[in-house]
């Protein structure tokens, strides 16, 4: 069967390790012309060789949970009914790969699709019931999307709809899971395995080749590492299995700040680098092997980010390309990985078990996230101030930035993030007026078009103010890199405060704004303060936005800040 670009005969004679006793025949088999023979053999091989029970151990459990839930979202794939990106289609025949249904022609629609989630789908279903319909779905699918997938022969890491390496790296732990679930299924061929595995190979070579940087690295080098794990019998998984290693030991160094902030400085991308580094670290014991010890000293630093930032309802702050990510969910397997940090479960248990931080208010000397913190109760008094640098992608226009959590709800937010494309939704929340901080003659910050970072700049501390005791926390830091096209030489400098103890007063913030212009003119100055959904009144040119017990935020535009 012609598939892949990569012919049997090149697979049997030049990719798969003969020198392996078992499969030392192929060659002469495939230059014998005998490929059903070198497909037989090497099936068997495979199938001798991979441990499903180990490999998917505990899965189904935790599938029995959801088994109603499950069954349902595989019989959609066995209709063709994709969702990528929360647009759901039908394929009212044979699946396209390539096909974009949305109506503004959204790029990541496709792009998703090829990441075949929905083939989890199928193997799930599969582990459940046994039945040989889903894995037959699945390995239609896979001859399908083999034939119309062709590897590129020279194309940058970011080309093409089916093989950007970012697709190529996130859909092996996929592949790697659902060739466990069907190992032994008589619906998949040796044939339909020989197709699956020459598209392995060509997904290692790929993600060794053409490997781009930041977050998809991590992507890829996950990918490429699962390769070299779980399928030695290639001639480059060893290679392969090195060379990843090499680069992401380099990228915990590269990309990850001193005090564990990654260098998007965005908490859906760091959790998207450290999810990555734990699914490398999760194989390990799922093959009765001992990983690196790098992988869990880097981890550890990213791990306790979260526990840092943490909000009352276990939320982190929303920073640039993220929502306000879960804490507990993102510490999964953190407290499988450390389980004597007492810290991590409770977050994880959302306080059920373990024990709270030994500390409250901190500051990422590097990162520069300033977290101002009553205590570890879920109704306390919480907030963030961004003193970030810009990082490296996904940035928002945000400099300065505030938002508070209290009383058990959210009180001062943002705009959040929105779908990347190039509608008015996604310039307002990449700009700086869906933010907490200033604009300056109607112009936003613009650090983007002056960015350049360099490397060198993770080690290198930011230059904000920060103390902290039992009375009040201060955060103060500046932004005067210019705003708008002209880059409008107005400075702004922020002091936000955290007064916790004063005599008389609840805890409260205050904020003081200061502007200076360096050209001598006069601007118009705007502060943007984003309330969240509670009741607001306007009085006496004060907006007060509060609940029924009296906790809200007084926003006083003449200059007394926010409290």
């Amino acid at each position: 069967m012609q598939t892949t670009r990569l012919t049997e005969f090149e697979f049997f004679t030049a990719c798969v390790d003969s020198s392996i006793p078992a499969l030392n025949s192929l060659p002469a088999l495939a230059e014998a012309g005998k490929l059903a023979e070198a497909q037989k053999v090497f099936a068997s091989y495979v199938r001798s060789q991979l441990n499903p029970a180990l490999y998917l151990a505990g899965k189904r459990e935790e599938l029995e949970k959801k088994r109603e839930e499950t069954i349902a979202a595989a019989e959609q794939v066995m209709k063709h009914t994709f969702v990528s990106c929360r647009v759901p289609y039908t394929f009212p025949g044979e699946i396209d790969w390539m096909h974009n249904p949305t109506y503004n022609g959204y790029e990541e629609w496709p792009w998703q699709l090829n990441r075949h989630p929905e083939w989890k789908y199928l193997a799930r279903a599969y582990l459940l019931t046994g039945d040989e319909r889903y894995a037959g779905e699945w390995a239609a699918q896979l001859v399908s999307w083999a034939k119309q997938a062709q590897v590129p022969e020279n194309e940058s890491g970011f080309a093409t709809i089916c093989w950007r390496t970012i697709e190529a790296g996130i859909r092996m732990a996929c592949w790697a899971y659902v060739i466990h679930a069907f190992l032994n299924s008589p619906s998949v061929s040796d044939e339909v395995m020989t197709v699956f595995f020459k598209s392995l190979w060509e997904h290692g070579w790929r993600l060794r080749n053409f490997c781009t940087k930041r977050n998809w690295l991590i992507m890829e080098m996950h990918g490429l590492a699962r390769i070299g794990l779980l399928f030695p019998f290639f001639k480059e998984s060893g290679e392969w299995l090195e060379y990843a290693h090499m680069r992401l030991k380099q990228e915990f160094e590269i990309q990850v700040y001193p005090d564990g902030m990654q260098n998007e400085l965005t908490l859906g991308y760091h959790y998207v680098v450290a999810d990555n580094y734990e699914g490398v670290l999760d194989i390990y014991p799922r093959i009765g092997q001992t990983a690196p010890a790098y992988l869990r000293s880097g981890l550890l630093r990213m791990y306790e980010h979260y526990v840092r930032t943490a909000a009352p309802d276990l939320r982190g702050p929303s920073m640039n390309d993220s929502g306000r990510l879960r804490a507990w969910k993102s510490l999964e397997l953190a407290c499988q990985f450390f389980p004597e940090r007492e810290d991590f479960r409770y977050i994880c248990s959302q306080r059920r078990e373990g024990k709270a931080p030994g500390y409250l208010s901190v500051f990422h000397e590097y990162g520069g996230a300033a977290i101002m913190r009553e205590s570890w109760a879920e109704d306390a008094v919480w907030a963030y101030m961004d003193c970030s640098p810009f990082g490296t992608a996904h940035q928002h226009e945000d400099k300065l930035n505030v938002q508070i959590f209290a009383y058990g709800r959210e009180m001062l937010t943002e705009a959040g993030t929105f779908d990347y494309d190039s509608s008015e939704m996604r310039k307002y929340v990449l700009s700086t007026r869906g933010h907490n901080t200033a604009r300056i003659d109607g112009f936003d910050q613009n650090r983007r078009d002056r960015y350049d970072w360099d490397p060198a700049d993770i080690s290198k501390k930011v230059k904000a103010f920060w103390s902290s005791d039992t009375r009040r926390d201060v955060a103060e830091d500046v932004y005067d890199e210019g705003y708008g096209p002209e880059f409008l030489p107005v400075e702004h400098r922020r002091r936000f405060i955290f007064l916790k103890e004063e005599p008389g007063l609840p805890p409260m913030f205050v904020a003081v704004d200061r502007f200076a212009a360096k050209d001598g003119k006069q601007h118009a100055y705007e502060l943007m303060w984003h309330l969240h959904d509670h009741p607001t009144t306007i009085s006496g040119g004060c907006a007060v936005n509060a609940s029924e017990d009296g906790a809200g935020i007084a926003v006083a535009p003449s200059g007394g800040g926010v409290s």
